[in-house]
């Protein structure tokens, strides 16, 4: 299995960055960070994290282990 990104899950679920920030209500900014810079996913607060995984229909290994 290959270790896929936010940014590729989200592309896969056909949701802008836009969407996203509306369904979670995560400026637009934080998930560009979040896509570019894994340190910075994983220093998220879970609060963030919950939202992002819950708006992509993901749980949160997908996004940390692929």
């Amino acid at each position: 299995m290959i270790k896929k990104t936010l940014r590729q899950i989200r592309r896969e679920k056909d949701i802008t960055q836009e969407q996203l920030s509306e369904l979670t209500g995560i400026t637009t900014r934080s998930i560009t960070t979040y896509e570019n810079d894994v340190q910075a996913l994983r220093s998220a607060s879970y609060e963030y994290l919950d939202k992002i995984v819950t708006a992509l229909g993901v749980k949160i290994d997908d996004i940390f282990l692929g």
